[in-house]
Protein backbone atom coordinates (compact mmCIF):
# COMPACT_ATOMS: atom_id res chain seq x y z
CA UNK A 1 0.00 0.00 0.00
CA UNK A 2 1.10 3.35 -0.22
CA UNK A 3 0.23 6.82 1.14
CA UNK A 4 1.07 10.20 2.83
CA UNK A 5 2.36 11.06 6.08
CA UNK A 6 0.24 13.34 7.97
CA UNK A 7 2.20 13.39 11.24
CA UNK A 8 4.59 11.64 13.25
CA UNK A 9 2.35 8.93 14.32
CA UNK A 10 -0.18 9.32 11.45
CA UNK A 11 -0.44 7.87 7.36
CA UNK A 12 -3.41 7.96 5.24
CA UNK A 13 -3.26 5.49 2.50
CA UNK A 14 -4.63 5.58 -0.99
CA UNK A 15 -7.56 3.38 0.06
CA UNK A 16 -8.69 6.89 2.18
CA UNK A 17 -7.92 5.05 5.61
CA UNK A 18 -5.98 6.25 7.90
CA UNK A 19 -2.88 3.94 9.32
CA UNK A 20 -0.93 4.69 12.67
CA UNK A 21 2.52 3.69 12.82
CA UNK A 22 5.56 3.90 15.10
CA UNK A 23 9.11 6.00 13.51
CA UNK A 24 11.15 2.67 14.06
CA UNK A 25 8.85 0.97 11.31
CA UNK A 26 10.31 4.09 8.86
CA UNK A 27 13.03 1.89 7.54
CA UNK A 28 15.01 4.43 5.29
CA UNK A 29 14.35 7.46 8.00
CA UNK A 30 17.93 7.44 9.01
CA UNK A 31 18.59 11.05 10.95
CA UNK A 32 15.55 13.05 9.45
CA UNK A 33 12.77 14.56 11.51
CA UNK A 34 9.26 13.21 10.78
CA UNK A 35 7.74 16.23 12.06
CA UNK A 36 9.32 17.72 8.83
CA UNK A 37 8.03 15.27 6.31
CA UNK A 38 4.11 16.04 6.53
CA UNK A 39 3.36 14.70 3.13
CA UNK A 40 5.74 12.80 1.92
CA UNK A 41 4.93 10.05 -0.09
CA UNK A 42 5.46 6.07 1.93
CA UNK A 43 5.03 2.69 0.70
CA UNK A 44 3.61 0.65 3.71
CA UNK A 45 2.49 -2.90 4.51
CA UNK A 46 -0.98 -2.78 6.69
CA UNK A 47 -0.88 -4.89 9.90
CA UNK A 48 -3.91 -5.48 12.04
CA UNK A 49 -5.76 -3.24 9.60
CA UNK A 50 -5.13 0.20 11.48
CA UNK A 51 -1.50 -0.37 11.56
CA UNK A 52 1.57 0.75 8.71
CA UNK A 53 4.82 -1.73 9.39
CA UNK A 54 7.61 -1.96 6.90
CA UNK A 55 7.71 1.91 5.87
CA UNK A 56 9.63 3.16 3.28
CA UNK A 57 9.90 6.95 1.93
CA UNK A 58 9.56 6.89 -1.85
CA UNK A 59 9.62 10.71 -1.82
CA UNK A 60 10.25 13.05 0.37
CA UNK A 61 8.31 16.66 0.41
CA UNK A 62 9.76 18.45 3.24
CA UNK A 63 7.05 21.21 4.78
CA UNK A 64 8.33 24.84 5.27
CA UNK A 65 5.64 25.26 7.90
CA UNK A 66 6.83 22.16 9.71
CA UNK A 67 9.96 23.77 10.06
CA UNK A 68 8.99 26.93 11.18
CA UNK A 69 6.60 25.44 13.67
CA UNK A 70 8.20 22.08 15.03
CA UNK A 71 10.27 22.15 17.91
CA UNK A 72 13.16 19.96 17.42
CA UNK A 73 16.35 20.19 16.90
CA UNK A 74 16.49 19.15 13.15
CA UNK A 75 13.99 22.29 12.64
CA UNK A 76 16.41 24.18 14.57
CA UNK A 77 19.31 23.02 12.36
CA UNK A 78 17.50 24.21 9.22
CA UNK A 79 16.06 27.57 10.61
CA UNK A 80 19.61 28.53 12.04
CA UNK A 81 21.12 27.27 8.22
CA UNK A 82 18.62 29.79 6.44
CA UNK A 83 19.17 32.27 9.30
CA UNK A 84 22.81 32.80 8.52
CA UNK A 85 22.99 31.64 4.97
CA UNK A 86 20.78 35.02 4.33
CA UNK A 87 22.79 36.73 7.02
CA UNK A 88 25.69 36.28 5.22
CA UNK A 89 24.25 37.36 1.79
CA UNK A 90 23.11 40.35 3.66
CA UNK A 91 26.68 41.73 3.86
CA UNK A 92 27.16 41.55 -0.13
CA UNK A 93 26.03 45.48 -0.56
CA UNK A 94 28.00 46.95 2.30
CA UNK A 95 31.07 45.28 0.82
CA UNK A 96 30.19 46.12 -2.47
CA UNK A 97 29.77 49.58 -1.11
CA UNK A 98 33.16 49.34 0.38
CA UNK A 99 34.89 48.10 -3.01
CA UNK A 100 33.20 50.43 -5.27
CA UNK A 101 31.61 53.04 -3.40
CA UNK A 102 28.61 52.51 -5.17
CA UNK A 103 25.98 50.47 -5.04
CA UNK A 104 21.79 50.97 -5.90
CA UNK A 105 19.67 51.93 -3.21
CA UNK A 106 17.35 48.95 -4.05
CA UNK A 107 20.12 46.65 -3.15
CA UNK A 108 21.06 48.31 0.14
CA UNK A 109 17.19 47.87 1.00
CA UNK A 110 16.75 44.38 -0.20
CA UNK A 111 20.34 43.75 1.99
CA UNK A 112 18.17 45.06 5.24
CA UNK A 113 14.75 43.04 4.41
CA UNK A 114 17.12 39.89 4.40
CA UNK A 115 19.43 40.44 7.43
CA UNK A 116 15.40 41.04 9.12
CA UNK A 117 14.32 37.39 8.00
CA UNK A 118 17.56 36.29 8.84
CA UNK A 119 17.01 37.46 12.74
CA UNK A 120 13.91 36.02 12.72
CA UNK A 121 14.83 32.91 11.49
CA UNK A 122 17.63 32.17 13.75
CA UNK A 123 15.61 33.66 17.04
CA UNK A 124 13.26 31.19 15.76
CA UNK A 125 16.33 28.59 16.03
CA UNK A 126 17.48 29.63 19.36
CA UNK A 127 13.57 29.18 20.88
CA UNK A 128 13.30 25.68 18.87
CA UNK A 129 16.87 24.19 20.13
CA UNK A 130 15.62 25.47 23.89
CA UNK A 131 12.08 23.47 23.61
CA UNK A 132 13.85 20.20 22.36
CA UNK A 133 16.34 20.79 25.23
CA UNK A 134 14.20 21.70 28.05
CA UNK A 135 16.65 24.48 28.39
CA UNK A 136 15.23 27.19 31.00
CA UNK A 137 18.63 29.60 30.44
CA UNK A 138 18.84 29.52 26.60
CA UNK A 139 16.31 31.49 24.82
CA UNK A 140 15.85 33.60 28.07
CA UNK A 141 19.43 34.76 27.85
CA UNK A 142 18.64 35.49 24.23
CA UNK A 143 16.03 37.53 24.96
CA UNK A 144 17.78 39.66 27.61
CA UNK A 145 20.67 39.95 25.42
CA UNK A 146 18.26 41.51 22.81
CA UNK A 147 16.41 43.52 24.70
CA UNK A 148 19.56 45.42 26.17
CA UNK A 149 20.86 45.43 22.48
CA UNK A 150 17.85 47.55 21.57
CA UNK A 151 17.41 49.59 24.09
CA UNK A 152 21.60 50.21 24.10
CA UNK A 153 21.66 51.44 20.94
CA UNK A 154 18.61 53.62 20.97
CA UNK A 155 20.03 55.02 24.41
CA UNK A 156 23.50 56.11 22.58
CA UNK A 157 21.50 56.99 19.74
CA UNK A 158 19.88 59.76 21.59
CA UNK A 159 22.63 60.34 23.74
CA UNK A 160 24.90 60.99 20.65
CA UNK A 161 22.48 63.58 19.25
CA UNK A 162 21.93 65.29 22.72
CA UNK A 163 26.00 65.78 23.89
CA UNK A 164 27.19 66.29 20.23
CA UNK A 165 24.38 69.38 20.33
CA UNK A 166 25.83 70.64 24.41
CA UNK A 167 29.34 70.06 23.70
CA UNK A 168 28.72 71.89 20.28
CA UNK A 169 27.17 74.68 21.75
CA UNK A 170 30.00 74.99 25.00
CA UNK A 171 32.81 74.74 22.57
CA UNK A 172 31.82 76.95 19.70
CA UNK A 173 33.74 73.96 17.07
CA UNK A 174 31.99 71.29 15.52
CA UNK A 175 34.73 69.05 15.52
CA UNK A 176 35.45 69.57 19.34
CA UNK A 177 31.83 68.44 19.54
CA UNK A 178 31.45 65.61 17.67
CA UNK A 179 34.96 64.30 19.47
CA UNK A 180 34.16 64.99 22.65
CA UNK A 181 30.49 63.43 22.38
CA UNK A 182 31.54 60.38 20.63
CA UNK A 183 34.43 60.04 23.93
CA UNK A 184 31.24 59.86 26.14
CA UNK A 185 28.66 57.55 23.84
CA UNK A 186 31.81 55.06 22.91
CA UNK A 187 32.52 54.80 26.33
CA UNK A 188 28.75 54.14 27.27
CA UNK A 189 28.27 52.04 23.96
CA UNK A 190 31.23 49.82 25.33
CA UNK A 191 29.90 49.28 27.98
CA UNK A 192 26.25 48.17 26.85
CA UNK A 193 28.19 46.18 24.48
CA UNK A 194 30.31 44.47 26.98
CA UNK A 195 27.31 43.18 29.33
CA UNK A 196 25.72 42.14 26.48
CA UNK A 197 28.51 39.93 24.87
CA UNK A 198 28.56 38.10 28.65
CA UNK A 199 25.14 36.87 27.71
CA UNK A 200 25.85 35.98 24.27
CA UNK A 201 28.78 34.19 25.42
CA UNK A 202 26.56 32.39 27.86
CA UNK A 203 24.51 31.19 24.93
CA UNK A 204 26.75 30.18 22.78
CA UNK A 205 28.31 28.24 25.73
CA UNK A 206 25.08 26.61 26.31
CA UNK A 207 25.33 25.94 22.63
CA UNK A 208 28.39 24.00 22.53
CA UNK A 209 27.47 21.84 26.20
CA UNK A 210 24.57 20.81 23.89
CA UNK A 211 25.52 20.17 20.53
CA UNK A 212 29.20 19.05 21.53
CA UNK A 213 30.77 20.98 19.58
CA UNK A 214 33.00 24.14 20.57
CA UNK A 215 32.58 25.77 16.92
CA UNK A 216 29.96 27.96 18.81
CA UNK A 217 32.77 28.99 21.13
CA UNK A 218 34.92 29.78 18.36
CA UNK A 219 32.35 31.82 16.36
CA UNK A 220 31.56 33.64 19.44
CA UNK A 221 35.23 34.35 20.17
CA UNK A 222 36.20 35.78 16.42
CA UNK A 223 32.83 37.83 16.22
CA UNK A 224 33.95 40.05 19.32
CA UNK A 225 37.06 40.41 17.51
CA UNK A 226 35.03 41.44 14.67
CA UNK A 227 32.96 43.82 17.42
CA UNK A 228 36.41 45.42 18.96
CA UNK A 229 37.38 46.25 15.14
CA UNK A 230 33.59 48.63 14.90
CA UNK A 231 34.59 50.45 17.65
CA UNK A 232 38.32 51.29 16.30
CA UNK A 233 36.79 51.84 13.29
CA UNK A 234 34.54 54.31 14.60
CA UNK A 235 37.38 55.89 16.58
CA UNK A 236 39.64 56.63 13.74
CA UNK A 237 36.48 57.72 11.21
CA UNK A 238 35.81 60.50 13.96
CA UNK A 239 39.14 62.40 13.00
CA UNK A 240 38.14 63.67 9.56
CA UNK A 241 41.26 66.19 9.40
CA UNK A 242 43.62 63.00 9.27
CA UNK A 243 43.49 61.70 5.88
CA UNK A 244 45.64 58.50 6.63
CA UNK A 245 43.57 57.64 9.44
CA UNK A 246 39.79 58.03 7.64
CA UNK A 247 41.76 55.88 4.71
CA UNK A 248 43.03 53.49 7.49
CA UNK A 249 39.18 53.11 9.16
CA UNK A 250 37.98 52.12 5.82
CA UNK A 251 40.26 49.25 6.04
CA UNK A 252 39.25 48.33 9.98
CA UNK A 253 36.00 48.54 8.42
CA UNK A 254 36.21 46.19 5.64
CA UNK A 255 38.28 43.53 8.12
CA UNK A 256 35.79 43.61 10.37
CA UNK A 257 33.08 42.82 7.81
CA UNK A 258 35.42 39.97 6.53
CA UNK A 259 36.29 38.61 10.22
CA UNK A 260 32.11 38.72 11.33
CA UNK A 261 31.59 37.09 8.10
CA UNK A 262 34.29 33.96 9.01
CA UNK A 263 32.29 34.12 12.49
CA UNK A 264 29.08 33.11 10.86
CA UNK A 265 30.48 30.62 8.53
CA UNK A 266 31.90 28.66 11.82
CA UNK A 267 28.58 29.45 13.39
CA UNK A 268 27.11 27.87 10.16
CA UNK A 269 29.36 24.66 10.41
CA UNK A 270 28.67 24.33 14.03
CA UNK A 271 24.80 24.44 13.24
CA UNK A 272 25.31 22.09 10.04
CA UNK A 273 27.01 19.49 12.59
CA UNK A 274 24.19 19.82 14.92
CA UNK A 275 22.09 16.67 15.04
CA UNK A 276 21.56 15.72 18.40
CA UNK A 277 21.22 17.01 21.95
CA UNK A 278 24.33 15.86 24.29
CA UNK A 279 23.60 14.55 27.44
CA UNK A 280 24.57 16.69 30.34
Amino acid sequence: MQGKILSPQLIIGDDGKHYEYDKNDVVNLGNKDLALLTGSQVDFVIFDEKVAKSIYIINENVNVSSILSADSISSARTKALWGIGLLIFSFIPDIGLQFFNFIPDIWQNIGYIIAIVSFVLYSMAIYSVSKAAASKSLFKNYIIALIISFLGFFLVFILAIIFGAIVDVLANSKDVGIGASMMAVLFLGGIIALIVEIYFYKIHAELAKLSGSSLFLWSFWIFVVSVLLYFVFIIFAEFPSFVILVGFANIIKFIASAVSIIAWVLDFIAWWRFGKVEKR
